[in-house]
């Protein structure tokens, strides 16, 4: 078993000519969780699951508590963690700062490690038409609530852009609504009502 892969064309911005790239994106097979990770080590030694999330618990909150210090972290066989911090410019000319993320850049022992994967890589399914991407969409749609564009994107195993591209169409055909803004976006089929 390795590290499992599809091949996607690059999309090139506002309608950029030049030679088409590609790309290769590796598809998770789930994520693995803190009480999955104690299993994984129980089973190398004769540690009990407890014993093994008690320290991870403590790990966790070793890292958090030197990186709220100023500190920087580095694990030997792992990587090294730091603080990543963002400015807002204010209307006074000023500026706050907030700690935005955690910085990690894994260590060389884990980048060989993962070179040393074996990859495979999937076959894409036949590209779809936009019909056929909407049908797909509109029987979604009648089962669930409301999608967003990550979940379009996944539904038609299309990019983020032929997602937004689609999106945007249907939204002005008013064959979909658009609620929420900025990051929290979600497309509603419209009300019986609002076809009257």
């Amino acid at each position: 078993m390795g590290i499992k892969f599809k091949i996607h064309d690059t999309p090139q911005p506002n309608g950029r000519k030049g030679k088409a790239l590609s790309h290769a994106r590796a598809l998770s097979r789930g994520t693995v969780k803190m009480d999955d990770l104690c299993e994984i080590i129980c089973q190398r030694g004769s540690i009990s699951s407890a014993d093994v999330k008690a320290v991870l618990d403590s790990f966790v909150w070793a890292i958090g508590h030197s990186l709220k210090y100023g500190d920087n972290v580095e694990l030997e066989d792992l990587g090294h963690f730091s603080p990543s911090l963002r400015t807002h410019p204010l209307p006074d000319g000023k500026m706050r700062v907030t700690v935005d993320n955690v910085n990690f850049r894994c260590s060389k022992k884990l980048k060989e490690t993962l070179k040393a994967a074996k990859l495979e890589q999937v076959s894409p399914p036949a590209k779809q038409t936009f019909p056929q991407r909407k049908a797909k969409l509109i029987k979604y749609l009648e089962r669930n609530e409301h999608i967003t564009t990550r979940g379009y994107s996944i539904l038609n195993d299309c990019s983020r852009y032929q997602a937004q591209k689609d999106l945007k169409l249907l939204v002005t055909d008013k064959e979909i609504y658009q609620l929420g803004s900025g990051t929290h976006i979600m497309f509603v089929l419209p009300d019986d009502n609002d076809n009257k």
